[in-house]
């Protein structure tokens, strides 16, 4: 039998393997729900492909020739190995299922996690996810912990035993109100101690941050709003009781619409990198791997 080299065509052997077992070009057709003449077609393809005639042709019924009957178990063990195969991505696709529990900060589980949740859930419905809010050093905490399998934060201080993705890069601003004298002129260093500031929470790493970028400058913050939620925040720069400092993109809707103002802070930028963390070590599944990507990818749309 002179077999080529390109590999043969799955439909084709499909239906040889029925007209085989049934001898009838009818009944092979019932089978696979094509006409007579399709599988009539496939079986003289299938032939000329390989060189030879597998079926000897009496009346309206067929038999298998020699080279048939020498190529049915072959066909029989390709198409069961298809199905193998097809059952074991549908397996894949369908049984991953576990919990997945990711520590993050505020603004992480308002503007970055829905959009990698959604994702998320497309290629892994059976997890359950839970989700711990908590400033970085808390989350961090957290996960070193073993509280949470995956933290999605600022970068941490210290990573000595942590494995850091980075995710995106930002940079902090003042956010005021376009009835603020800042919005017409930008402020000097020295402006900023007279200043009201509205802060998440003096705990976070943002906060750290942000005292440490102003010490630098020879100038101390002293007046403070304190309030947990980004939303909160926007509407009291909004309403200009007090300045906000954060990155542009937790207030875009309200900068467009001109409710809200960005100014660069004086004399040098703040940047901020946010990162997806692990534990040092500990090899990640293909759920967790899947997330970290999808963080990744929804960090190169924040900007």
């Amino acid at each position: 039998m002179e077999f080529m080299d390109q590999p043969l065509d799955t439909r084709q052997l499909r239906a040889f393997i029925s007209l085989a077992r049934s001898g009838s070009f009818t009944q092979a057709g019932r089978e696979l729900h094509l006409t007579q003449s399709a599988i009539s077609h496939g079986i003289k393809a299938l032939e000329t492909d390989l060189g030879c005639q597998l079926f000897h042709r009496q009346g309206k019924s067929v038999h298998l020739s020699h080279h048939g009957r020498e190529l049915l178990p072959h066909a029989e063990t390709i198409m069961q190995a298809m199905g193998q195969a097809r059952a074991s991505l549908g397996a894949l696709d369908k049984t991953p299922r576990g919990r997945l529990t990711i520590g993050c900060t505020p603004a992480a589980s308002q503007f970055i996690l829905p959009t990698v949740f959604r994702e998320f859930k497309e290629s892994f419905p059976q997890y359950e996810i839970r989700v711990l809010p908590g400033e970085t050093p808390q989350t961090i905490e957290r996960l070193l912990n073993n509280e949470v399998d995956l933290a999605v934060t600022l970068r941490p201080l210290d990573v000595t035993r942590l494995e850091c993705h980075g995710i995106f890069e930002d940079e902090l601003e003042f956010l005021v109100s376009p009835l603020h004298p800042w919005a017409v002129q930008a402020p000097k260093i020295k402006d900023a101690t007279a200043e009201t500031f509205i802060v998440s929470s003096r705990s976070s790493l943002n906060f750290t941050m942000i005292q440490e970028f102003f010490l630098k400058q020879g100038v101390r913050l002293n007046h403070f709003i304190e309030l947990g939620s980004s939303e909160a925040i926007k509407e009291l720069a909004k309403l200009g009781l007090g300045i906000a400092i954060a990155a542009r993109w937790i207030a875009r809707t309200e900068i467009e619409a001109g409710q809200l103002v960005p100014v660069p802070l004086p004399k040098a930028k703040l940047k901020r990198r946010w990162v997806t963390s692990s534990l040092r070590g500990r090899p990640l599944n293909l759920a967790e791997r899947t997330f970290v990507g999808l963080c990744e990818e929804v960090g190169r749309r924040m900007h």
